[in-house]
């Protein structure tokens, strides 16, 4: 395989409030792309997250199989962020090594990890 991009798609029901989770609260900045069915983020040069609208009954979130991890410099006021918005993180903080993380979930269920690097 040669590709050069990759992308992560979330598929929700309500995209105008995972918009503005993930670009407001998870501070994304603003979509590459935004339009009434996808938002499209850029994560690095290479990676974007697309959140795609579906309305479709069956989503089940909390059950996925995988996650983001999104890095950012101060953990404990972050973590103060979530906790004046509506989605308080869900677990108390886990040190392994070098990297202290939290978890959470999206408006939608979608799970999502939160780090600092300690060193």
């Amino acid at each position: 395989m040669n590709a050069k991009r990759f992308g992560l798609v979330l598929k929700v029901n309500d995209l105008d409030n995972c918009r503005m989770f993930y670009r407001d609260l998870l501070e994304l900045g603003e979509p590459l792309f935004d339009s009434t069915f996808a938002v499209i983020f850029a994560l690095s040069k290479n990676l974007t997250l697309t959140l795609e609208k579906s309305a479709a009954q069956y989503l089940e979130h909390a059950s996925c199989a995988a996650s983001i991890a999104i890095a950012v410099p101060d953990l404990e006021s972050f973590v103060r962020k979530m906790e004046d918005s509506d989605y308080p993180l869900k677990t108390d903080s886990v040190r392994i090594g070098i990297i202290e993380y939290r978890r959470g979930i999206d408006p939608e269920g979608n799970p999502f990890l939160v780090y600092q690097d300690l060193t």
